[in-house]
């Protein structure tokens, strides 16, 4: 959840998690935003009383997508979701620094990202006239990013290809080393066990490992960098998710045992909604 709180009389924003946190990517969160209201009203209902919507960059860049009858849709299902939500990390590799610094319990909050935000919506609210409302409800509107996502497309489409770009090259290394010698795998990304201190490290070691040795069968499409960004952040802090079919399957392949997210995608929301009503009220 996100909220303010006061440090000697001046305002300081705070983002934590309230019970589980919840995931989606970006197919998923049009397919809720734009489909049937009931499903949808279920969704925040749920999440609203047990857990914590995380919110990445990799949304926000992805977000620009939507156009028209689209990005209103999206932008009226992100406002309903109110301050229950929280700003995720986008880089996974900065992420693995944080956890061997040992800030595990705040390593997957964006600061840049909750910086932005609140500079964004501090500066919409004095446009729009009337004194500054700081309460968590009206201030912590998260529709707002839609606004600020389609105003800068073109960065933000700049900053999504580089990512893709320096992770295909990346990959591409790795995965000549590899077919040279398949023990450069294990030299470059030694295997490493679950260790919920570490869970971002373990998943992206594993992620590249699975992508680098199935590389052969499979081409690296456009956006792969940023799904693999969000994949490896989502599930290691999340508790229910859902990915593209592919990331899906890469998760549930990751060694066990594990303490990840349970996995879905677009096709099995109606199951996360399920998953989501078996857990625990907080």
């Amino acid at each position: 959840m996100i909220r303010f709180t006061s440090q000697d009389g001046i305002p300081e924003v705070v983002a934590e998690t309230k019970g589980y946190g919840i995931y989606l990517d970006n197919d998923s969160l049009i397919d809720l935003a734009k489909g049937q209201a009931s499903r949808r009203t279920r969704f925040v209902d749920l999440l609203q009383a047990k857990a914590t919507f995380l919110f990445s960059w990799a949304n926000a860049i992805e977000v620009a997508g939507p156009q028209g009858a689209s990005a209103d849709a999206v932008r009226a299902f992100l406002d309903s979701i109110g301050p229950h939500w929280i700003p995720l990390q986008l880089n996974p590799w900065e992420l693995m620094k944080r956890e061997q610094a040992g800030l595990a319990a705040e390593a997957a909050v964006s600061t840049t990202f909750m910086q932005a935000y609140f500079q964004r919506r501090a500066y919409d609210m004095a446009q729009a006239g009337g004194v500054l409302d700081l309460s968590s409800e009206a201030f912590f509107r998260l529709g707002a990013v839609v606004d600020w996502a389609h105003e800068h497309q073109a960065t933000i489409r700049a900053d999504a290809e580089k990512i893709d770009n320096e992770l295909r090259a990346l990959l591409q290394k790795r995965r000549a080393d590899y077919e040279k010698d398949p023990a450069s795998l294990d030299a470059a990304l030694p295997p490493c066990q679950f260790d919920d201190r570490f869970p971002a490290t373990f998943v992206l070691v594993h992620l590249q490992r699975i992508l680098i040795t199935e590389a052969k069968g499979y081409q690296f499409k456009s956006h792969d960098g940023l799904d693999l960004c969000h994949t490896a952040v989502a599930s290691a802090y999340g508790s229910v998710i859902a990915l593209d079919k592919q990331w899906k399957r890469r998760v549930q392949a990751l060694p066990t045992p594990n303490q990840v997210a349970q996995t879905y995608y677009r096709n099995e929301l109606d199951e996360l909604l399920v998953t989501m009503e078996t857990l625990r009220s907080p």
